[in-house]
């Protein structure tokens, strides 16, 4: 059974071939398999391959200028991707990378997070420290003027841990504060770098005319004239020798 399926096949790819044989070579079973007609169907052969390999050759030095050109225009959308998300942080640049903790106080570069539930930027922000007899009491005062008493028992943190961290606080936050102060000049510059880099598309440019110069070269390349002129002389050969005329 399995080789009377090979067998069928055999004959499917067998009428395939001959079937497009003589769609190449129309006319006939003489014109396409006769030796007689073997002349006309080695000219109209070499004429197609010779069309062929031009328009090959074409097509790859076409190809070639195009990826060089998505290459480009690639390499600018990440340009431009990696200037948008510098303008985002320099508008919003968050938390920071954290600096010191104690306890449930956690110290950014540009907030103090107590706890899970609150965050306190650290500009105009103020630290204190008042002793108690069971427990370190640190006052955080914002910028509004708001306070937060946070006391910290003697038992889990040792007074010149507590005094450091308030000392990290105020050093911190005088960071910060230049920080803040050049957020403007950050904002400008990120926005000149994604107008600059939207705006660089001289490479693409060059490119896209590379390409358009190529494009014309094809059009009017002599060679390939030449080979239609040679593929349409074979076609009409063997259109008036078998009285059909065959596709290119």
């Amino acid at each position: 059974m399995e080789v009377l399926q090979w067998g069928v096949r055999a004959l499917i790819v067998v009428a395939v071939l001959v079937g497009w044989h003589r769609y190449r070579y129309p006319g006939g079973w003489g014109p396409a398999f006769s030796r007689a007609y073997a002349p006309e169907r080695r000219e109209l052969a070499r004429a197609r391959r010779r069309l062929t390999a031009r328009a090959v050759q074409a097509w790859f030095q076409r190809t070639a200028v195009q990826l060089r050109l998505s290459s480009a225009q690639a390499a600018r959308r990440r340009r431009v991707t990696a200037a948008e998300q510098a303008l985002r942080e320099a508008r919003n640049p968050g938390s920071g990378q954290v600096v010191g903790d104690l306890g449930t106080l956690i110290l950014h570069q540009h907030t103090l997070s107590i706890g899970e539930e609150e965050e306190l930027p650290l500009a105009g922000l103020t630290v204190r420290i008042h002793a108690g007899p069971k427990s370190h009491h640190l006052i955080v005062i914002d910028a509004n003027g708001h306070v937060r008493h946070l006391p910290l028992s003697h038992s889990q943190h040792e007074e010149n841990a507590v005094h450091a961290f308030a000392t990290l606080i105020t050093n911190t936050a005088r960071l910060d504060a230049v920080f803040q102060a050049t957020v403007e000049d950050r904002v400008e510059a990120a926005r000149a770098a994604l107008a600059e880099a939207e705006g660089d598309t001289a490479e693409e440019e060059a490119v896209r005319t590379e390409l358009h110069d190529i494009t014309q070269q094809h059009r009017l390349d002599p060679e390939q004239a030449a080979a239609l002129a040679r593929l349409k002389a074979a076609r009409q050969k063997w259109q008036d020798v078998t009285g059909r005329l065959p596709a290119r």
